[in-house]
């Protein structure tokens, strides 16, 4: 019986989980330094514009005390294409202006009322407590200067990656006389 016991006791203290208290309302400025291990955070930006239709999710998980980054992008207009990047650690230094958190701060900064048509420009997600946090812009304009700045955290990022360059058009056919 007292085996029993301490097999139950021993299995209820191996199985509790700690609950996180990275809140996303209070961490996301310094989420990389605040998060715990199990943390996920979910980024979601939507680069439609016009007729271009396309979309970036970057996750962000927490384990083992280091931050990783999986990246996956996806086009679904004109020529239709997707990619997922490997996952890499997350490359945070606090004094670097090229981070997601600074990014964040910028968002906050310059964010804009929600429109009564079309989606949030970003959207942060912390499945663990079910918060959502929504950085909104203010038409195209404002937009793709929000965009630029997100571009230059990921060429930063991912050097190498070319998913949203697109080819110059050719030049036009030389006029005939």
């Amino acid at each position: 019986m007292k085996k029993a016991f301490l097999l139950l006791a021993l299995s209820i203290l191996f199985s509790c989980k700690n609950e996180s208290k990275f809140d996303l309302e209070k961490d996301l400025y310094q989420f990389s330094e605040k998060m715990e291990n199990g943390d996920t955070l979910e980024v979601n930006v939507d680069h439609s514009a016009c007729m271009f239709a396309a979309y970036e999710r970057y996750n962000f998980v927490k384990e083992n005390d280091t931050l990783h980054l999986e990246t996956h992008s996806e086009i679904s207009s004109f020529e239709k294409k997707q990619q997922t990047l490997p996952t890499i650690i997350y490359p945070f230094k606090p004094n670097n202006s090229l981070s997601f958190e600074n990014y964040f701060k910028y968002l906050k900064k310059e964010n804009r009322a929600k429109r009564e048509y079309g989606s949030p420009l970003v959207t942060v997600y912390y499945p663990n407590k079910n918060q959502r946090q929504y950085f909104n812009d203010d038409g195209l304009d404002d937009k793709f200067k929000k965009l630029d700045k997100l571009l230059s955290i990921r060429e930063k990022i991912y050097p190498n990656d070319k998913f949203f360059e697109f080819p110059e058009p050719p030049p036009p056919p030389p006029s005939r006389k």
